[in-house]
C-alpha cells in the first residue's frame, strides 16, 4: 500500500492478529450463543412448560417400567433427600462426605409380585400319639401329633407346621433372590432424563448366574433429579487457558509465542502467568507474568486479552524485561 511501509515483522504481527481475533470472535460467539440456547431450554424445562413429546417422556408408563420423573434444581433435590434421611443412613452420609459425592437423583418404585408355585416337595409324620385318657384304658385322647413340611423345588419357600391339628404354629420361611435392573436416559437436545426400572424374581445357578423365575409389575414410581446445563462453564466465569503472542521490543526475536493461564479475575481486568519463546535462542524464552484487561464489544467478550508485565528470560544478562502480550482464549 502506498505510504504505508512495515516492517516484515510487523506485518507478520498484524496478519497473525487479524487471523487470531477473527477466529477467536467467532468462537466466542457460538460458544456464548450455544450456551444461551442451552440455558433458556433448561429453564423453560425446569419450569414445567413442556411440549407434548417432553410430557411422554415424564409420564408413569408401566407398560415400559419408566418412572414418573420431574426436573429439579440442585437445592431442590438437596432439601427432598434431607427430608428421607433416617438414623438409618448415617453410616452413608458420613461415606458420602468423606468420598465428596454429590446428590445427582432420587428414585423410588412399587412393584407388584404375583407367582403361582407348583411342584415341591412336601411331607408329613407321626411325632407321638396323643396321651391315653384315665380310665379308657390304651385308648387315645385325640388324634396323633403329626408334622407337615413343604418345599418348594426352587427352595425359595418353606411352610412347617408342628401339629396339624392346631391352629397357628405354622412357620412359612421365604428366601427368596431379586435383580434390579435401572436404565437412565437423557435427552440429546434438552435436559429431561427418565428412568426406567424392572424387578426380577431370579434363582442362583451355577458360575455366579441367574436364572429369571417372574418379572414383577410396576405399580408407581417417582425419579427426581437435577440436571443443569454444565458440558460448559459460562461465558467470562473461571480459569481461562490462551494463546499468547508477545514482545519486549527488542531488535532480535521480535516476536514470541507460547500459551498462558489467566488465574485471577475482577471484572474486566485479571492476572495470568505463562511462557513464551522466540525460538530462536534462550534469552528469547522464559515466563510470563502479566495483568491483563478482557475487552468487550456490544456487551460480548472479544474472546481475546492485552496483557502486560514482564518477561523472565531463561538465558542472557538481561533477568527481567517489560512485556506486552496479545492473548487469544482457547478455552
Amino acid at each position: 500500500m502506498p505510504g504505508l511501509k512495515l516492517r516484515p515483522s510487523l506485518w507478520l504481527l498484524f496478519v497473525v492478529a487479524s487471523s487470531a481475533m477473527g477466529g477467536a470472535w467467532l468462537y466466542h460467539c457460538y460458544r456464548d450463543s450455544d450456551w444461551e440456547r442451552r440455558e433458556a431450554e433448561y429453564q423453560r424445562q425446569l419450569s414445567g412448560h413442556l411440549t407434548a413429546r417432553e410430557q411422554e417422556i415424564e409420564t408413569l408408563n408401566t407398560r415400559l417400567g419408566t418412572a414418573h420423573s420431574q426436573l429439579v434444581t440442585q437445592a431442590d433435590l438437596d432439601g427432598k433427600y434431607r427430608e428421607l434421611l433416617t438414623s438409618r443412613d448415617a453410616d452413608f452420609e458420613k461415606f458420602s462426605k468423606e468420598h465428596a459425592l454429590r446428590l445427582k437423583s432420587l428414585s423410588t418404585a412399587i412393584f407388584d409380585l404375583q407367582e403361582k408355585v407348583q411342584g415341591g416337595t412336601e411331607s408329613a409324620h407321626v411325632v407321638s400319639s396323643a396321651p391315653a385318657q384315665p380310665g379308657h384304658g390304651a385308648a387315645p385322647a385325640g388324634p396323633p401329633v403329626i408334622a407337615y413340611e413343604y418345599v418348594d423345588k426352587e427352595g425359595r419357600f418353606q411352610l412347617s407346621d408342628p401339629n396339624i391339628w392346631v391352629e397357628g404354629d405354622e412357620v412359612l420361611r421365604i428366601k427368596q433372590l431379586f435383580r434390579v435392573q435401572g436404565t437412565v436416559l437423557r435427552q440429546e437436545d434438552g435436559s429431561l432424563r427418565s428412568e426406567r426400572i424392572l424387578l426380577q424374581e431370579v434363582s442362583r445357578e451355577a458360575q455366579g448366574k441367574y436364572r429369571e423365575l417372574a418379572v414383577a409389575q410396576l405399580v408407581d414410581a417417582n425419579f427426581t433429579y437435577a440436571n443443569p446445563p454444565v458440558d460448559a462453564p459460562p461465558p467470562g466465569r473461571g480459569v481461562s487457558y490462551m494463546a499468547t503472542v508477545g514482545t519486549s521490543f527488542r531488535s532480535a526475536g521480535m516476536l514470541r509465542f507460547g500459551a498462558a493461564v489467566r488465574l485471577l479475575r475482577l471484572s474486566h481486568a485479571g492476572f495470568a502467568g505463562g511462557l513464551t519463546s522466540d525460538l530462536k535462542s534462550l534469552e528469547g524464552s522464559g515466563a510470563d507474568a502479566f495483568l491483563t484487561y478482557t475487552p468487550t464489544l456490544g456487551g460480548r467478550e472479544l474472546g481475546l486479552m492485552l496483557g502486560g508485565g514482564v518477561h523472565l528470560p531463561v538465558g542472557g544478562k538481561t533477568r527481567v524485561r517489560p512485556n506486552l502480550t496479545l492473548n487469544f482464549v482457547v478455552y
